[in-house]
């Protein structure tokens, strides 16, 4: 049951998220940062399969961190999220290099087996091929057995050879488009100089939109009425964490299943920071032997 969201205020972005590491019925840990410190001045809060979100945004985040030693200067904001969002699409469509090569050999391969289902004549075929006679020969005598065995049963089955044909053509490829999609959605919030704060919602099908406010997760039904009842352009620091704090009183009163603990940060032209935690769950510490 996670819950990202965050907008943009006078100057400022704040972004909260929920600090439970789940699976399946099981609380692992309920003090999970998902909100990660992409530069001095970018935030990349995500959700998601745990896997997904911890790999792919630690290599977003070196990866950022590469551009601005290799050139100098760092990546605007919204020369990261096109970046995200490029990552995210490319893997959604990445293919595995055998199956340029396996995928077709397998669909020739389903195709012959489709032909002689369907009772098709190889000995006149065969005719045309320039081969050796003997070799020829052999060829034409086994087109014409498989063709006294098929005809009969051909003009039985024909109707369900196709049927099977068409699915079978299909399979080979999809059985080697090994892609490796990411199930991670994100809302990045940053500050430039030059555009001063903003946000960018990326989700796992690499959709990419500039937004004045955000969510993800089951929180975003509760969080997301509450930001478009309360929300507006030029909410200064304060009443940005009033609106936080009513959006997670409306999830932890309405949601069957609600996170305990937020996380709250905020990015402005001092710099991306934590700004506070709000906790009603902490984890025991471990009594040592």
């Amino acid at each position: 049951m996670e819950c990202v969201f965050g907008f943009v205020g006078n100057g400022f972005a704040v972004v909260a998220a929920d600090t439970s590491a789940v699976h399946s019925i099981l609380v692992h840990k309920s003090n999970e940062d998902k909100i990660m410190v992409l530069d001095s001045h970018k935030l990349i809060a995500a959700s998601g399969e745990s896997g997904d979100r911890v790999q792919f945004t630690e290599y977003i985040q070196k990866n950022v961190a590469l551009y601005q030693f290799r050139n100098g200067i760092p990546l605007t904001t919204a020369a990261a999220a096109n970046f995200t969002r490029g990552e995210l699409a490319t893997a959604l469509r990445k293919v595995h290099p055998l199956a340029i090569l396996v995928a077709p050999s397998l669909r020739f391969c389903v195709w012959f087996v489709g032909l002689l289902v369907s009772g098709f004549p190889f000995h006149m075929f065969l005719n045309e091929i320039p081969v050796k006679f003997l070799f020829k020969s052999l060829l034409i005598f086994v087109a014409a057995m498989l063709d006294a065995q098929c005809t009969y049963w051909s003009l039985r089955f024909l109707d369900l050879a196709n049927l099977v044909l068409k699915f079978l053509i299909r399979l080979p490829m999809h059985i080697f488009l090994l892609a490796n999609p990411y199930f991670v959605n994100i809302l990045l919030a940053g500050y430039d100089k030059e555009t001063g704060p903003s946000l960018y919602y990326i989700d796992y099908i690499a959709t990419l939109h500039k937004v004045d406010k955000g969510a993800f997760g089951y929180g975003s039904y509760f969080s997301l009425s509450m930001m478009d009842r309360h929300y507006h352009s030029g909410m200064t620091v304060e009443e940005a964490i009033d609106l936080v704090d009513k959006c997670i009183m409306e999830i932890r009163s309405r949601l069957v299943v609600a996170p305990p603990n937020f996380v709250i940060k905020i990015v402005d032209k001092d710099g991306a920071r934590e700004y506070a935690w709000r906790e009603s769950v902490k984890d025991a510490a471990v009594a040592s032997a």
